[in-house]
Protein backbone atom coordinates (compact mmCIF):
# COMPACT_ATOMS: atom_id res chain seq x y z
CA UNK A 1 0.00 0.00 0.00
CA UNK A 2 1.58 3.04 -0.99
CA UNK A 3 1.47 6.14 1.50
CA UNK A 4 0.24 8.99 -0.03
CA UNK A 5 0.22 11.52 2.73
CA UNK A 6 3.11 13.80 2.77
CA UNK A 7 2.87 14.67 6.17
CA UNK A 8 3.87 11.55 7.69
CA UNK A 9 7.14 11.72 6.50
CA UNK A 10 7.46 15.56 7.82
CA UNK A 11 5.79 14.10 11.15
CA UNK A 12 8.91 11.38 11.40
CA UNK A 13 11.66 14.25 11.05
CA UNK A 14 9.91 16.21 13.60
CA UNK A 15 10.63 13.41 16.25
CA UNK A 16 13.97 12.77 15.48
CA UNK A 17 16.63 15.09 17.78
CA UNK A 18 17.94 18.49 16.68
CA UNK A 19 21.92 19.59 16.35
CA UNK A 20 22.08 23.13 15.60
CA UNK A 21 18.49 23.51 14.11
CA UNK A 22 19.19 20.59 11.89
CA UNK A 23 17.46 17.22 11.96
CA UNK A 24 19.28 14.24 13.03
CA UNK A 25 18.62 11.07 11.14
CA UNK A 26 18.44 7.79 13.12
CA UNK A 27 21.12 5.65 13.90
CA UNK A 28 23.92 5.25 16.14
CA UNK A 29 23.23 8.80 17.62
CA UNK A 30 20.06 8.04 18.82
CA UNK A 31 21.27 4.85 20.60
CA UNK A 32 23.61 7.15 22.29
CA UNK A 33 21.07 9.54 23.28
CA UNK A 34 18.96 7.02 24.71
CA UNK A 35 21.95 5.56 26.69
CA UNK A 36 22.59 8.74 27.91
CA UNK A 37 19.01 9.31 29.48
CA UNK A 38 19.16 6.39 30.94
CA UNK A 39 22.47 6.84 32.74
CA UNK A 40 22.10 10.00 33.42
CA UNK A 41 22.74 9.96 37.22
CA UNK A 42 26.06 7.53 36.58
CA UNK A 43 27.44 10.82 34.98
CA UNK A 44 28.20 12.35 38.44
CA UNK A 45 31.21 10.79 40.63
CA UNK A 46 31.50 11.32 44.40
CA UNK A 47 35.20 11.87 44.72
CA UNK A 48 36.76 12.45 48.33
CA UNK A 49 38.51 15.12 48.47
CA UNK A 50 42.76 15.24 48.68
CA UNK A 51 43.42 18.69 49.45
CA UNK A 52 43.42 20.72 52.58
CA UNK A 53 43.01 24.41 53.07
CA UNK A 54 46.15 24.41 55.22
CA UNK A 55 48.13 23.53 51.75
CA UNK A 56 46.21 26.51 49.98
CA UNK A 57 48.26 29.58 49.07
CA UNK A 58 46.63 32.29 48.99
CA UNK A 59 46.26 35.97 50.28
CA UNK A 60 45.47 36.73 53.76
CA UNK A 61 42.51 38.40 53.04
CA UNK A 62 41.76 35.79 50.17
CA UNK A 63 42.17 33.42 52.96
CA UNK A 64 39.96 35.05 55.39
CA UNK A 65 36.93 35.20 53.22
CA UNK A 66 37.16 31.37 52.59
CA UNK A 67 37.51 30.94 56.20
CA UNK A 68 34.34 33.88 56.56
CA UNK A 69 31.99 31.75 53.94
CA UNK A 70 32.95 28.45 55.89
CA UNK A 71 31.83 30.15 59.33
CA UNK A 72 28.45 31.05 57.54
CA UNK A 73 28.00 27.38 56.36
CA UNK A 74 29.33 25.66 59.38
CA UNK A 75 26.88 27.79 61.94
CA UNK A 76 24.32 28.63 60.10
CA UNK A 77 21.93 27.30 62.43
CA UNK A 78 23.62 30.58 64.92
CA UNK A 79 23.28 32.85 62.38
CA UNK A 80 20.04 31.89 61.28
CA UNK A 81 17.60 30.37 64.55
CA UNK A 82 19.90 32.18 67.15
CA UNK A 83 20.51 35.49 66.19
CA UNK A 84 17.15 35.70 63.54
CA UNK A 85 18.78 36.73 60.60
CA UNK A 86 16.23 33.97 58.85
CA UNK A 87 13.86 37.41 59.52
CA UNK A 88 15.71 39.53 57.29
CA UNK A 89 16.68 36.21 54.80
CA UNK A 90 14.23 33.27 54.44
CA UNK A 91 16.51 31.58 51.48
CA UNK A 92 19.36 31.75 53.73
CA UNK A 93 19.80 28.11 52.83
CA UNK A 94 21.20 28.86 50.11
CA UNK A 95 25.34 29.09 50.24
CA UNK A 96 26.61 29.55 46.70
CA UNK A 97 30.07 30.16 46.30
CA UNK A 98 31.80 31.86 43.50
CA UNK A 99 36.01 31.63 42.74
CA UNK A 100 37.07 34.11 39.82
CA UNK A 101 40.45 34.68 38.56
CA UNK A 102 43.18 33.70 36.07
CA UNK A 103 44.04 30.03 35.07
CA UNK A 104 46.06 28.19 37.50
CA UNK A 105 45.32 30.53 40.92
CA UNK A 106 43.96 27.89 42.60
CA UNK A 107 39.97 27.79 42.06
CA UNK A 108 39.99 23.83 41.80
CA UNK A 109 42.42 23.80 44.70
CA UNK A 110 40.25 25.50 46.58
CA UNK A 111 36.95 24.19 45.91
CA UNK A 112 38.25 20.61 46.90
CA UNK A 113 39.45 22.19 50.28
CA UNK A 114 36.46 23.34 51.07
CA UNK A 115 35.08 20.12 50.65
CA UNK A 116 37.51 18.57 52.79
CA UNK A 117 36.95 21.49 55.81
CA UNK A 118 32.96 20.51 55.43
CA UNK A 119 34.05 17.10 55.49
CA UNK A 120 31.53 16.59 52.72
CA UNK A 121 32.32 14.37 49.09
CA UNK A 122 32.81 16.71 45.86
CA UNK A 123 30.88 16.14 42.58
CA UNK A 124 32.83 17.73 39.72
CA UNK A 125 30.48 18.78 36.60
CA UNK A 126 32.13 20.03 33.86
CA UNK A 127 29.73 22.06 31.10
CA UNK A 128 31.49 19.85 28.53
CA UNK A 129 29.96 17.25 30.36
CA UNK A 130 26.13 18.11 30.61
CA UNK A 131 25.93 19.62 27.66
CA UNK A 132 23.84 18.06 24.86
CA UNK A 133 23.15 18.39 21.43
CA UNK A 134 19.72 17.28 22.04
CA UNK A 135 17.31 19.84 22.97
CA UNK A 136 16.04 19.69 26.29
CA UNK A 137 18.78 17.08 27.53
CA UNK A 138 21.25 19.74 28.77
CA UNK A 139 18.88 21.12 31.26
CA UNK A 140 18.10 17.98 32.49
CA UNK A 141 21.87 17.34 33.38
CA UNK A 142 21.94 20.10 34.89
CA UNK A 143 18.77 18.57 37.25
CA UNK A 144 20.50 15.73 37.85
CA UNK A 145 23.61 16.88 38.94
CA UNK A 146 21.78 18.87 41.60
CA UNK A 147 19.52 15.50 42.47
CA UNK A 148 22.89 13.38 42.84
CA UNK A 149 24.50 16.98 45.01
CA UNK A 150 21.01 16.36 47.24
CA UNK A 151 21.14 12.49 47.43
CA UNK A 152 24.97 11.97 47.97
CA UNK A 153 25.33 15.22 50.30
CA UNK A 154 28.05 15.69 48.10
CA UNK A 155 29.55 19.66 47.55
CA UNK A 156 28.30 20.29 44.03
CA UNK A 157 31.54 22.05 42.31
CA UNK A 158 31.18 23.45 38.72
CA UNK A 159 34.33 24.30 36.70
CA UNK A 160 33.99 27.26 33.60
CA UNK A 161 31.09 28.13 35.45
CA UNK A 162 30.73 31.20 32.52
CA UNK A 163 29.60 28.29 30.04
CA UNK A 164 26.26 27.30 32.18
CA UNK A 165 25.65 30.68 33.97
CA UNK A 166 26.47 32.81 31.00
CA UNK A 167 23.90 35.52 30.11
CA UNK A 168 20.37 34.61 28.47
CA UNK A 169 20.32 35.16 24.59
CA UNK A 170 17.73 37.83 23.83
CA UNK A 171 17.47 37.23 20.04
CA UNK A 172 16.31 33.87 19.59
CA UNK A 173 16.68 32.59 16.44
CA UNK A 174 17.04 29.09 16.58
CA UNK A 175 16.47 25.68 18.58
CA UNK A 176 19.82 25.62 20.14
CA UNK A 177 19.15 29.62 21.36
CA UNK A 178 16.18 28.46 22.88
CA UNK A 179 17.96 25.67 24.34
CA UNK A 180 20.76 27.94 25.95
CA UNK A 181 17.54 29.83 27.45
CA UNK A 182 16.01 27.01 29.17
CA UNK A 183 19.61 25.89 30.39
CA UNK A 184 20.07 29.17 31.95
CA UNK A 185 16.24 29.21 33.53
CA UNK A 186 16.92 25.66 34.91
CA UNK A 187 20.07 26.52 36.60
CA UNK A 188 18.20 29.47 38.32
CA UNK A 189 15.64 27.37 39.38
CA UNK A 190 17.72 24.50 40.73
CA UNK A 191 20.10 26.66 42.47
CA UNK A 192 16.98 28.54 44.67
CA UNK A 193 15.84 25.26 45.63
CA UNK A 194 19.51 23.50 46.20
CA UNK A 195 20.05 23.80 50.03
CA UNK A 196 23.49 22.41 49.74
CA UNK A 197 27.39 23.79 49.16
CA UNK A 198 27.80 24.73 45.91
CA UNK A 199 31.25 26.42 44.39
CA UNK A 200 31.51 27.79 40.85
CA UNK A 201 35.07 28.11 39.23
CA UNK A 202 35.62 30.63 36.32
CA UNK A 203 38.30 32.43 34.32
CA UNK A 204 35.62 34.69 32.70
CA UNK A 205 33.49 36.24 35.71
CA UNK A 206 32.43 39.18 33.47
CA UNK A 207 30.40 36.35 31.17
CA UNK A 208 27.85 35.72 34.08
CA UNK A 209 24.24 36.76 33.72
CA UNK A 210 23.71 39.04 36.70
CA UNK A 211 20.75 36.88 37.84
CA UNK A 212 23.59 34.40 38.97
CA UNK A 213 25.61 37.19 40.66
CA UNK A 214 22.88 38.10 43.02
CA UNK A 215 22.36 34.71 43.85
CA UNK A 216 25.74 33.52 44.97
CA UNK A 217 26.86 34.36 48.52
CA UNK A 218 30.18 35.21 48.36
CA UNK A 219 32.66 36.17 45.14
CA UNK A 220 36.02 35.81 45.67
CA UNK A 221 39.05 36.60 43.80
CA UNK A 222 41.92 34.03 42.95
CA UNK A 223 44.54 36.80 42.27
CA UNK A 224 48.31 36.13 40.70
CA UNK A 225 50.35 35.25 43.25
CA UNK A 226 52.82 38.17 44.61
CA UNK A 227 56.87 37.46 45.69
CA UNK A 228 55.99 36.07 48.68
CA UNK A 229 53.11 33.69 47.64
CA UNK A 230 55.68 32.86 44.72
CA UNK A 231 58.19 31.64 46.89
CA UNK A 232 56.35 29.52 48.79
CA UNK A 233 54.81 28.16 45.55
CA UNK A 234 57.99 27.20 44.55
CA UNK A 235 59.07 25.00 47.84
CA UNK A 236 55.34 23.47 47.78
CA UNK A 237 55.97 22.16 44.04
CA UNK A 238 59.37 21.06 44.69
CA UNK A 239 59.27 17.64 46.07
CA UNK A 240 62.27 17.27 48.67
CA UNK A 241 63.25 13.82 46.89
CA UNK A 242 63.76 16.36 42.92
CA UNK A 243 67.66 16.22 42.81
CA UNK A 244 68.46 19.98 42.88
CA UNK A 245 71.52 22.62 43.05
CA UNK A 246 70.12 25.64 44.14
CA UNK A 247 71.99 28.47 46.17
CA UNK A 248 69.59 31.01 48.15
CA UNK A 249 70.07 33.33 45.34
CA UNK A 250 68.93 31.08 42.70
CA UNK A 251 65.98 30.38 44.47
CA UNK A 252 65.40 34.81 44.74
CA UNK A 253 66.14 34.41 41.01
CA UNK A 254 63.29 31.93 40.37
CA UNK A 255 60.44 34.30 42.64
CA UNK A 256 61.77 37.19 40.81
CA UNK A 257 61.79 35.72 36.85
CA UNK A 258 58.32 34.08 37.46
CA UNK A 259 56.49 37.38 38.29
CA UNK A 260 52.83 37.28 36.69
CA UNK A 261 53.06 33.17 36.52
CA UNK A 262 50.33 31.16 38.94
CA UNK A 263 50.53 28.39 40.61
CA UNK A 264 49.70 25.79 37.48
CA UNK A 265 52.30 28.07 35.80
CA UNK A 266 55.11 27.18 38.30
CA UNK A 267 53.62 23.37 38.82
CA UNK A 268 53.94 22.58 34.99
CA UNK A 269 57.95 24.68 35.38
CA UNK A 270 59.23 22.53 37.96
CA UNK A 271 57.52 19.07 35.99
CA UNK A 272 59.32 20.77 32.01
CA UNK A 273 62.82 21.52 34.42
CA UNK A 274 62.93 17.82 35.90
CA UNK A 275 61.92 15.86 32.49
CA UNK A 276 64.74 18.47 30.62
CA UNK A 277 67.64 17.76 33.10
CA UNK A 278 66.23 14.06 33.08
CA UNK A 279 66.57 13.84 28.89
CA UNK A 280 69.92 15.45 29.46
CA UNK A 281 71.55 12.99 32.22
CA UNK A 282 69.48 10.44 33.03
CA UNK A 283 68.47 9.35 36.35
CA UNK A 284 71.36 10.17 37.75
CA UNK A 285 70.89 13.78 36.87
CA UNK A 286 70.81 17.23 39.05
CA UNK A 287 67.98 19.86 38.17
CA UNK A 288 70.05 23.40 38.08
CA UNK A 289 69.18 26.97 38.05
CA UNK A 290 69.39 26.85 34.23
CA UNK A 291 66.43 24.34 34.00
CA UNK A 292 64.15 25.97 36.02
CA UNK A 293 64.96 29.62 33.80
CA UNK A 294 64.78 27.70 30.57
CA UNK A 295 60.75 26.66 31.89
CA UNK A 296 60.07 29.92 32.93
CA UNK A 297 60.90 31.30 29.54
CA UNK A 298 59.03 28.70 27.64
CA UNK A 299 56.12 29.11 29.81
CA UNK A 300 55.87 32.96 29.49
CA UNK A 301 56.06 33.03 25.91
CA UNK A 302 53.52 30.32 25.72
CA UNK A 303 50.83 33.07 27.45
CA UNK A 304 52.71 35.85 25.18
CA UNK A 305 52.20 34.29 21.68
CA UNK A 306 49.11 32.01 22.12
CA UNK A 307 47.00 33.91 23.85
CA UNK A 308 47.60 36.95 26.49
CA UNK A 309 46.55 36.40 29.91
CA UNK A 310 42.80 38.61 30.62
CA UNK A 311 42.85 40.87 32.92
CA UNK A 312 40.70 40.57 35.82
CA UNK A 313 38.31 42.87 37.63
CA UNK A 314 38.22 43.64 41.12
CA UNK A 315 36.00 42.08 43.70
CA UNK A 316 33.87 45.29 43.91
CA UNK A 317 34.02 45.59 40.28
CA UNK A 318 32.78 42.47 39.58
CA UNK A 319 29.77 42.53 41.52
CA UNK A 320 28.73 46.09 40.43
CA UNK A 321 28.76 45.48 36.79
Amino acid sequence: MINDNPNTDKKKELARPVLDGRIIPPGNDQNKHENTVKNRQDMFVVETPQRQLKDLILPDETMQQIKSLLTKIIYHHVLYEDFGLSEIDPYGGRTAINLYGPPGTGKSFAAEAVAHELNMGIIRVNYAEVESKYVGETAKNIKAAFQAAKETKALLFFDEADSILGKRLSNVRQSTDHAVNISRSVMLLELDRFSGVTVFATNLAANYDTAFIRRILGHIEMPLPDAERRNKLWHFHVPNRLPIRLSDDDWERLILESEGLSGGDILNIVINAASSALEREGPTCVVSLSDFLMAIQASKSAKKNIGAVKQYPSTSEFIQS
